[in-house]
């Protein structure tokens, strides 16, 4: 039976399967999250909307424009996804990042169950809340059907569970193929660090030539990986930065009685999330370059082989030539994902949050006086 990350890999894009089913699902994704973009703007300008629903609405909006981002990128890159995947099939990776990988998926298919439950609860058990009411959590009502037909609500709230379901699956995609190609890059790193090893240890002229042809795959595919996931982790550090951000300031509003609590919850379950969205690519984009970093060591640590031989010597030369350039992961030549980044992305929020905080305190003491 093939594990669940080969399956979700293959339903996505990377199989040889171009069925019409999977064109129209991802025509449909567009067409869906593009209407809730433009419907959810009329919600924001309204002035005499409540606060709690504005400013939710920013947030729905960003979420909105993000995955449509998302989706455009996927389609565009569908076939270079294929082509990656279908190349990586030669190479097992290890065993611990198929596990991760695995309880990512899983996460985001509870996660988003988890979310429309919320709602669901919220609209049932509150009994204030009414069928047809006007807004209902974590949605913004954008539909023009105002009805009290039980059959049309439900009907109208499972068009409001889409985006949910493809936000947290375009998110997962994005994720999983990123930690499946670091996956990959790892393993043929740690093959070609046995390659150059044993190759130096036994002055292997032949041996040799096939690690330095091998390092220039492993590269390749690293340039195809940056090209693909590039784009869609800049807009995704981007957003989660301000996502968090935002969360920052509605703590601040629920402490002053002006937005809901369940809206500022699952605000900061949302950005948990996106931390470990940035955790998970500057933790992997490191383990990378350590790996790569480790080649060129283990060449400067047989040094001592290098003047038997001209030919063999002109071999490592150009090997460790090559191994010296530093790989470097760059999300569209802003960012440079590595730990140094994580730690600039912590220290912000807690700024902005501390900054926030005093503020609300000085209020409260002028208040006081």
């Amino acid at each position: 039976m093939a594990h669940i990350v080969d399956i979700f890999l293959q339903k996505m894009v990377c199989s040889h399967d171009r069925g019409y089913g999977m064109v129209f699902f991802n025509y449909c994704e567009l067409a869906i999250t593009l209407f809730f973009t433009v419907s959810t703007y009329p919600t924001i300008a309204d002035p005499t909307e409540n606060l709690s629903i504005r400013l939710y609405g920013v947030l729905c909006l960003l979420i909105e424009v993000h995955i449509f981002a998302f989706i455009a990128v996927r389609i565009y890159h569908q076939s270079q996804h294929r082509d990656m995947y279908q190349r990586s099939q030669g190479v097992e990776i290890p065993g611990n990042y198929r596990r991760k990988i695995a309880t990512v998926i899983k996460h985001y298919f509870i996660i988003s169950n988890v979310f429309v439950a919320v709602s669901v609860l919220y609209t049932i058990l509150l009994d204030w809340v009414r069928i047809g009411d006007p807004f209902t959590f974590p949605f913004i009502d954008v539909l023009p059907i105002k009805t009290t037909n039980v059959t049309v609500y439900v009907c109208k709230y499972i068009v409001y569970a889409l985006p949910v379901y493809f936000a947290h699956l375009e998110t997962c995609f994005l994720n999983v193929t990123f930690m499946y190609s670091a996956g990959v890059v790892k393993r043929h790193f740690q093959i070609l660090d046995e390659q150059v090893e044993e190759a130096v240890v036994n002055e292997d002229e032949q041996k040799l030539k096939i690690a330095i042809k091998h390092h220039q795959q492993v590269l390749k595919y690293f340039e195809d990986m940056k090209t693909v996931n590039e784009k869609s982790i800049l807009v995704t550090i981007e957003f989660c930065g301000l996502y968090v951000g935002l969360t920052s300031c509605f703590v601040i509003q629920v402490m002053q009685g002006f937005i809901h609590q369940i809206i500022l919850g699952l605000c900061i379950v949302s950005s948990m999330a996106c931390l470990m969205t940035i955790i998970i690519y500057c933790i992997y984009a490191s383990n990378m370059y350590d790996l790569h970093n480790g080649i060129l060591n283990a060449l400067f640590e047989h040094r001592s082989c290098y003047s038997r031989n001209k030919s063999f010597k002109r071999l490592i030369l150009i090997m460790m030539t090559r191994a010296t350039i530093p790989l470097e992961f760059k999300a569209g030549s802003v960012f440079t994902i590595n730990l140094n980044l994580l730690v600039k992305i912590l220290k912000f929020a807690y700024t902005v949050f501390n900054v926030l905080l005093s503020s609300i305190n000085r209020q409260f003491k002028e208040t006081r006086m």
